[in-house]
C-alpha cells in the first residue's frame, strides 16, 4: 500500500468562518495530490457524504483550555468541557484526539504538559500559524518531549490552501480504522509549507464577499 496523504484539519462552509464548498473537495484533493482529507467543523460533527474522495470524519471541538481535532467519532463532542475529558470523550468513541495548533499566539492553546489524559498526537505543522516556523518549532519540541506523533495540517479555511500541509500516513490501506491505527502507532510524519501571505489576504477577502 503507498503512503497515503492526508490534510487532517480542513474546514468548509460547515463552519462559520469558512468559505470551501464541500462539493468541491474531490476535485481540490485531486488538484492538490492529495489521498484525502479530514473535515474538521468548528464544533460540529457533520461529515460529507462524498463517495468520490476519501473524508476522514472529524470535528474541532473548542475545550476551556484551547482545540482539540477529534477524528474518527461517530457523533458530537460538547464544547467547554475540560482538554482532559474532551479527550476521553473521543477515546470513549474509538477516535483519534489532535492537539491542534498548541502555540497559537491568536487563541488559547491546550498545555500538553498540564494534560492527565494522554492525546494521540500534535498538531506540529499547522500551515496557517501566525508564527509558522516558531509556533511549530514549540509544538515539536513537546511532541518530542512527550513521545508523541506529529502531524501536518492546513487549518484551511479556503479552497486555496488546502494541502499547504498534510500528514503522510503508511497505513495498511484506505479503511479510516487502517488509518486511525497508523497515527495511533505513529506512523506518520508533517509534510508542507506555511499558508503564503496571498492566501492569508484571500482568505480575508472572503469574509467581505
Amino acid at each position: 500500500m503507498p503512503l497515503l496523504k492526508i490534510d487532517l484539519h480542513v474546514h468548509t462552509v460547515g463552519s462559520p468562518d469558512a468559505h470551501t464548498i464541500r462539493e468541491d473537495l474531490p476535485a481540490i484533493i485531486r488538484k492538490r495530490g492529495l489521498d484525502g482529507v479530514a473535515v474538521t467543523e468548528h464544533d460540529n460533527f457533520d461529515p460529507p457524504n462524498l463517495p468520490d474522495a476519501l473524508i476522514l470524519p472529524g470535528v474541532e471541538v473548542s475545550t476551556r483550555e484551547g482545540h482539540v481535532v477529534a477524528l474518527g467519532v461517530r457523533e458530537s463532542i460538547l464544547a467547554d468541557l475540560s482538554a482532559d475529558e474532551t479527550i476521553q470523550r473521543i477515546h470513549d468513541q474509538g477516535g483519534v484526539a489532535i492537539v491542534a495548533h498548541p502555540y497559537d499566539p491568536v487563541s488559547v492553546c491546550v498545555k500538553i504538559a498540564r494534560l492527565h489524559v494522554r492525546p494521540d498526537a500534535v498538531e506540529t505543522m499547522n500551515a496557517d500559524a501566525l508564527s509558522f516556523f516558531f509556533c511549530n518549532w514549540l509544538a515539536r519540541r513537546d511532541a518530542i518531549r512527550h513521545k508523541l506523533p506529529q502531524v501536518g495540517c492546513s487549518d484551511s479555511h479556503i479552497p486555496e490552501t488546502i494541502g499547504d500541509a498534510y500528514t503522510v500516513i503508511d497505513s495498511a490501506s484506505t479503511n479510516l480504522e487502517d488509518i486511525l491505527d497508523a497515527i495511533r502507532a505513529g506512523r506518520i510524519r508533517p509534510e508542507g509549507h506555511a499558508t503564503s501571505i496571498r492566501s492569508k489576504l484571500k482568505k480575508l477577502s472572503y469574509k467581505f464577499k
